[in-house]
């Protein structure tokens, strides 16, 4: 983790050469992978039909989703850094609150799982308009821009994973009961 922190720091130095901090991006998203690889090598055992499924789904809604930043009214989707922070603080709180007092357990249910993706999908239409925003100033620094989307894209399909195998052992566990 404190390498993946020193590769997002380095990729946002903008007095290094570019060439230099699109290394630095490939070895940040390189890491990210290989990170999560373990991971979707069991979900593709236990679960074949669920990446395919994720893939799918996350590029349709961050498509969805940059395409209504990209064509709304300049600037009007900006005010969503206030709303995003205050429901990753509600969340915070509520992780926090389960983990102290002993409920939720392990898992927070499908409700947290969904607001996480809305979230998510919230920060794809802010980091969309940031970066317009940024762009039309003549902050046209690609690296970063490009780390931001990445990094958003990212954290959507890790999110619609983890919603689709909840769904999946949701499924199993009806057949079960039923025979």
């Amino acid at each position: 983790m404190a390498a993946m922190m020193y590769l997002v720091c380095k990729v946002s130095d903008s007095y290094a050469p570019e060439a230099t901090r699109n290394n630095y991006l490939y070895a940040l998203s390189f890491f990210m992978g290989y990170m999560v690889g373990p991971a979707m090598h069991q979900i593709m055992f236990f679960y074949p039909e669920v990446l395919p499924q994720a893939v799918g789904y996350t590029s349709v809604v961050f498509a969805c989703f940059s395409g209504i930043a990209l064509f709304s009214k300049r600037r009007s989707y900006l005010f969503l850094g206030g709303v995003i922070s205050s429901i990753m603080m509600s969340m915070m709180v509520y992780r926090l609150t389960s983990w102290l007092f002993g409920t939720g357990g392990a898992s927070f249910g499908m409700g947290y799982m969904m607001v996480g993706l809305f979230v998510e999908c919230l920060y794809v239409i802010y980091d969309t308009q940031m970066i317009i925003e940024r762009a039309e100033r003549g902050d046209k620094d690609v690296p970063v821009h490009t780390m931001m989307l990445f990094i958003d894209l990212f954290d959507m399909f890790l999110k619609i994973v983890q919603i689709l195998i909840k769904l999946q052992e949701g499924d199993r566990k009806d057949k079960r009961r039923k025979d």
